[in-house]
């Protein structure tokens, strides 16, 4: 029997796979060069370590190629007979696991000097990073603290002062590490990069905006690893260039995911993703005309750095607001967004055992949601990462009837 051929790599796709070689290969040299390794938060101001020429590196990146990899029940299950819990994230208990055996799916990450984690995006990591540090025998770790962004104008500029003395305290961190001068300009060099990238990517994420949609939320997490951990330098801007222009082709030419005439359900995704049934997912929602468009997660690297202000200011603002950890009415408000701007006729809430922080608020937002623009809602638990705590046939059983709710209420599009 042939092997079916290999899919040709689009432009895009090659600079993608070059820039990441590129970054790891730096990140793996980094000891001999005499160079200092950063463990860091995918949400978290890397511009400050970057114009420090510190290397970033991503634990959560690399869980996330394992669990996708469908290695997730393997790996949790064995951190789990060394005592954790199996409610703890799944991306720190791969971790964990990857750090115990050595086992991985990628070439690994090297080992840290250094750790930098913010809990706006969640209160898991913080822990996560202080058994790490603990494991390298005490190795510095600094917590830039995002104390909950809320509605009241006077409160927020407090918080984003707060946040901007924490900054301050982590450039005196990182002098007395390097013993090296921080400097000030190289850092509005490298967040203006960031800013670049940031208004790239997301007119990347707004072309799902078009009839037929041009990408999925497949496509989109894809897409946002480069400006996860390149954020700040010229390569991201380059991708994102490309890719603007990839995409900008495909709309130009009228294609979509699906055909426009078979694209029936524009659907809005809520929470991570399930990093092992991507591929699933996007064939068996397309079975029934179904396409996820965005999430909230995916815009959360959709940064609006303003460039005349200080960088440290700037940076707090954009740090301390994102979706995990404004109030329920902004994310509300920001979700809404995404329904008018993408004409949106459905949507799926996911409640991710492994990231309560982001899940607890799952049933309210779904009333109101529904409430305000009369489309219901499929809400179903699982685990992000853990195949244990996927129900296969009930969440396919539960795909199904939702599609023909949406079909007897007259939502769907081109209608059969």
């Amino acid at each position: 029997m042939s092997e079916k051929p290999k899919k040709e790599l689009t432009k895009s796709q090659m600079l993608s796979k070059k820039i990441t070689d590129e970054y790891m290969d730096e990140a793996f040299r980094a000891k001999e060069e005499g160079r200092i390794i950063c463990y860091t938060t995918a949400i978290s101001p890397v511009e400050i370590l970057v114009a420090h020429d510190i290397i970033p590196i991503y634990p959560e990146n690399h869980s996330v190629a394992n669990l996708t990899a469908k290695k997730g029940a393997q790996m949790c299950s064995y951190v789990e007979g060394l005592g954790y819990s199996s409610h703890l994230c799944a991306y720190a208990r791969c971790d964990l696991a990857y750090r115990a055996t050595g086992f991985t799916v990628t070439r690994g990450i090297p080992e840290p000097d250094m750790f930098l984690a913010c809990n706006a995006q969640c209160f898991t990591l913080t822990k996560w990073f202080e058994v790490l540090s603990r494991r390298g025998g005490g190795l510095p770790l600094f917590v830039f603290d995002t104390p909950q962004y809320i509605r009241d104008k006077r409160a927020r500029e407090e918080i984003v002062k707060y946040c901007v003395l924490q900054l301050k305290e982590l450039i005196s961190l990182l002098e007395e590490v390097t013993k090296r001068k921080f400097d000030y300009d190289r850092l509005r060099e490298v967040v203006k990069y960031s800013a670049e990238a940031s208004i790239l990517y997301r007119k990347f994420l707004d072309m799902a905006r078009y009839i037929p949609s041009p990408i999925s939320i497949f496509d989109a997490l894809i897409g946002m690893a480069i400006t996860v951990y390149r954020r700040g330098t010229p390569q991201c801007v380059e991708y994102y260039k490309t890719l603007c222009e990839e995409i900008q082709e495909k709309v130009d030419k009228g294609i979509g995911v699906l055909p426009k005439e078979k694209e029936r359900f524009r659907l809005y995704w809520e929470n991570l993703p399930i990093w092992f049934k991507f591929s699933d997912h996007a064939r068996l929602l397309g079975s029934y005309g179904g396409v996820i468009l965005t999430s909230l997660y995916v815009h959360a690297w959709s940064f609006e750095f303003d460039l005349n202000k200080d960088p440290l200011y700037t940076l707090s603002e954009n740090y301390v607001s994102r979706f995990s950890n404004v109030t329920l009415e902004d994310r509300i408000d920001m979700a809404l967004d995404l329904f008018q701007r993408y004409s949106l006729n459905g949507m799926l809430m996911f409640m991710n055992r492994s990231c309560k922080a982001v899940s607890f608020a799952v049933p309210t937002l779904k009333d109101i949601l529904t409430k305000k623009t009369g489309i219901p809602a499929l809400v179903f638990e699982s685990d992000m990462g853990d195949q244990r705590f996927y129900s296969e046939t009930q969440i396919r059983t539960r795909i199904e009837a939702y599609f023909e709710t949406l079909e007897r209420l007259g939502l769907a599009k081109n209608p059969a």
